[in-house]
């Protein structure tokens, strides 16, 4: 007997929800590290200030205002540190009318600024740190690749640390360390110190979602995986939809990042309440513990834990242990990783084909959050709106991982996403309620790969290797999101469309692919690297 199948017999019970809704928590609470910038370094509307038309508490759109300063091409939007050269005049600079006399402005000759009219009242690191006009804007999405950079190196090490401390332990350090250093980021005064903790908190908070999510699935039957899976998944996008609503009524990025990184500090209470894995347990032949997790589980389903179990678990663990004969698995040295990923082809095909996906998705998921500035209104109700739409997107992952094969959803996915993307450029400009719908169809569909993939990933890779792998293949996922931010140059170079159909052709690309992955559903994790590679031969 092995832990699916004692899991199986107890259920799911109230000890096992009350640790997946606090995951959920952790879920949530993990969104605001990765998006935070998307606050924090928005650019912000402004024009040059017209001393000579200006007066006491300006606004932004005055009705002269195109007299004065130079509009952009095809844009309804004045530059913001372009002015019109101001001719010396003996009359008055207003009219008689109250309004500017534009007459004394050489439209033929332009001039830059140092002082502007700002038309929001939100501060961010624009105006804090002066980081002004077109030339400076890399500054600002620079913050986002310094973000992803972290991710990039932070995920692995948080896998290598988890496989070797426990899912647990890099659950609490690195949201408490995230805490910190969200909250210190909010006291820099200049930029580059924000940029270093902006990469720290990424280091720290990136493996965060990783070690919560398989904490969650391993503590539940294969038959509750789907199910806990995605509702503790709709928590994620629930954190940037209060990230974006905190933003909305605090209108100042320091107060906001103190308000939504504090509470992180909570977490630490999780050290006396949540169980660590028990397939880590195991796999550490620390049975005692796991034995006490189970009789947990066993007492919260009305059920007590027969004293043959902890037999069978220590037959099942040494069992394990002969067929890696009798590797110290977790304490896996980089080389013997490395032995263990090349000495099976199955695996490292799977591995490949694996990163692919994840940087498939993490580039389209990503990029189109950014372009979601196409959609028109208040700002941070279209944030909201993006994460959003996750949420049900989460709930029909659930559905169709239920009624399907865990591969087709995963294909599936990836196309429905592709063809939503094509069709964002096929839809004729005047139809923007369709490009609309198909734009948010796509990152509808993204999500759901998503969502399969972290289900998929989990269960296609043995549990002496899982975090380890799992940390491998979202790494290079990672390169996705850090590619996504340089799109609107892309954009700005080829055109509006090129993004979005990028965007479209790697999707189906990824959905081909995923078509060669193993069957998993309601499958034993496997243990062992023998054991993953016969996964969906049954």
């Amino acid at each position: 007997m092995d832990l699916d199948e004692i899991l199986s017999n107890f259920g799911l019970g109230s000890y096992q929800v009350t640790v997946c809704a606090l995951m959920g928590l952790v879920l949530m609470y993990s969104n605001i590290s990765p998006l935070s910038y998307a606050i924090t370094a928005s650019d912000l509307k402004y024009r040059c200030e017209i001393p000579e038309c200006d007066i006491e508490n300006p606004i932004y759109d005055p009705v002269w205002l195109n007299r004065v300063v130079p509009f952009k091409e095809k844009n309804i939007q004045p530059y913001k540190c372009l002015k019109y050269h101001y001719r010396q005049s003996n009359g008055s600079d207003v009219s008689a009318n109250n309004t500017c006399n534009f007459e004394a402005f050489d439209v033929n000759s332009k001039e830059k600024c140092n002082k502007w009219v700002f038309g929001e009242t939100e501060r961010t690191i624009v105006n804090d740190f002066g980081i002004m006009c077109e030339e400076n804007k890399w500054k600002l999405s620079m913050v986002g690749t310094i973000n992803s950079i972290g991710q990039f190196v932070g995920i692995p090490l948080a896998g290598f640390i988890s496989d070797k401390y426990g899912r647990k332990f890099i659950l609490i350090i690195g949201s408490v360390s995230s805490a910190i250093l969200g909250t210190a980021r909010s006291f820099t005064t200049d930029y580059y110190s924000f940029l270093l903790f902006e990469l720290l908190d990424s280091m720290a908070s990136s493996g965060v979602y990783g070690a919560t999510f398989v904490l969650g699935l391993e503590l539940v039957s294969p038959k509750a995986r789907v199910t806990v899976s995605t509702l503790m998944g709709c928590f994620y996008p629930m954190g940037a939809v209060i990230m974006g609503f905190a933003a909305y009524m605090i209108l100042d990025w320091r107060i906001m990042l103190r308000v939504l990184y504090l509470p992180g500090l909570l977490i630490l209470g999780y050290a006396w309440y949540v169980p660590e894995s028990m397939r880590w347990l195991q796999t550490q032949n620390r049975i005692e513990e796991m034995a006490k997790v189970l009789s947990k589980v066993a007492k919260s389903n009305g059920k007590t834990l027969p004293s043959s179990v902890k037999e069978a678990l220590i037959a099942n663990t040494k069992a394990n242990a002969n067929a890696t004969k009798g590797e110290d698995e977790h304490q896996l040295s980089c080389s013997k990783l490395l032995s263990k990923i090349f000495s099976s082809k199955e695996i490292f095909l799977r591995l490949i084909n694996c990163s692919f996906c994840w940087t498939t998705i993490t580039l389209v998921y990503y990029g189109l959050s950014l372009t979601s500035v196409e959609i028109s209104g208040n700002k941070y109700l279209n944030f909201m709106l993006v994460n959003i739409v996750e949420v049900p997107a989460f709930l029909t992952s659930w559905y169709f991982m239920e009624r399907f094969s865990r591969r087709n959803t995963q294909a599936f996915s990836f196309l429905f996403s592709g063809i939503g993307c094509i069709m964002v450029n096929v839809v004729p400009t005047d139809y923007l309620w369709m490009k609309l719908l198909m734009f948010l169809s796509s990152k509808y569909a993204i999500t759901m790969a998503f969502n399969t993939m972290y289900v998929f990933t989990a269960e296609m890779f043995p549990t002496e290797l899982r975090m380890s792998l799992f940390g491998i293949a979202s790494m290079f996922g990672r390169m996705g999101s850090m590619f996504a931010p340089q799109m609107t140059l892309l954009s700005a170079y080829f055109g509006q469309y090129v993004p979005i159909l990028l965007f479209g052709i790697i999707s189906f690309m990824a959905g081909a692919l995923a078509f060669l992955f193993p069957e998993t559903k309601d499958q034993k994790l496997p243990d062992t690297v023998k054991q993953a590679e016969f996964v969906g031969d049954v």
